[in-house]
């Protein structure tokens, strides 16, 4: 594989041009189907452009090629928690820090998955899982705790139970908390938007929050 054409993906990737990302990989693939970087690259950019059905059936082959990949695994750790899977993210999650013990963001949505899991456990019993790969939970992990019967605001984000949710799963502490809501009153932003600004947690940790949170919210209504 010309080393260019990795360069030249890895560069548009950076630049957010997924789109861009997923034809440039699609034509070099056609002539070297067995590229792991390729299809990592091309699967991170189709998680990003939501198209998970694809990204899953790249990092499936990913695996396929070269099993010991942590990344792949994490990715699709990262794509159970997004679809509120968190007994699949977890043993994803699981394998890719086996695979790969210093891969940090790994271990933080490990944290984050656990925080999500643990409380719900005794309540509902979640199950079992056929095969890591492809495997889907047809039952999905309900809202942690009971939220008080109170109007929601048309933005979840923008409202309180948003901040409380963070809390709960481990995400903000409550003085981080304050310090989020301060910046948010004073520049008028979105609650995310503050805790991003602040660098109180990553963009990414905070967009699944917010998915898993509005999630959460639609099944409770």
């Amino acid at each position: 594989m010309d080393a260019s054409v990795i360069g030249a993906a890895v560069e548009l990737y950076a630049a957010r041009h997924y789109p861009s990302v997923v034809a440039v990989c699609a034509d070099a693939l056609d002539g070297e189907p067995t590229c792991v970087e390729l299809r990592l690259l091309r699967a991170k950019a189709l998680l990003r452009l939501r198209r998970d059905v694809e990204a899953q059936g790249d990092l499936r082959e990913v695996i396929r090629l070269a099993p010991k990949c942590g990344l792949a695994y994490r990715l699709l750790g990262e794509l159970a928690a997004r679809r509120d899977e968190h007994e699949s993210a977890r043993i994803f999650l699981r394998e890719a820090l086996r695979l790969d013990p210093h891969d940090r963001e790994a271990s933080d949505w490990l944290v984050v998955v656990d925080n999500m899991v643990r409380p719900t456990a005794a309540a509902e019993k979640l199950p079992a899982i056929a095969a890591a790969v492809g495997a889907s939970i047809p039952k999905r992990v309900r809202a942690l705790g009971s939220q008080p019967s109170i109007a929601r605001p048309r933005d979840p984000i923008e409202g309180p139970e948003f901040g409380r949710y963070l809390i709960q799963i481990g995400l903000l502490t409550p003085d981080r908390l304050k310090a989020a809501v301060a910046y948010q009153r004073s520049m008028k932003v979105k609650l995310s938007t503050a805790v991003i600004a602040l660098g109180l947690a990553s963009p990414l940790k905070v967009e699944w929050a917010a998915l898993a949170f509005n999630g959460s919210e639609s099944r409770a209504a």
